[in-house]
């Protein structure tokens, strides 16, 4: 699988993951909900390190895809 996730994304991946993680081993929320916490968090922070998303390449969206800087080598060709 291609990498879809962007470095912006990942960031927002990984701390929201950490968040969601620390509040699973606080226990903020009881028993079932601890769980879904702790999944979730596992996901977001393996998604964010690995630069792949499931969910992402299911609906087709890709943020790793950044517009090229504009280059200025057409100027110094004299084109």
């Amino acid at each position: 699988m291609d990498r879809n996730v962007g470095p912006e994304d990942r960031v927002v991946r990984i701390v929201v993951g950490i968040g969601l993680a620390v509040l699973a081993y606080l226990d903020v929320l009881h028993g079932v909900g601890t769980i879904v916490l702790a999944v979730l968090a596992a996901y977001l922070i393996i998604s964010g390190l690995l630069s792949r998303c499931i969910i992402y390449k299911l609906i087709g969206v890709d943020t790793g895809v950044q517009e090229q800087p504009y280059s200025t080598t057409d100027d110094r060709a004299g084109l």
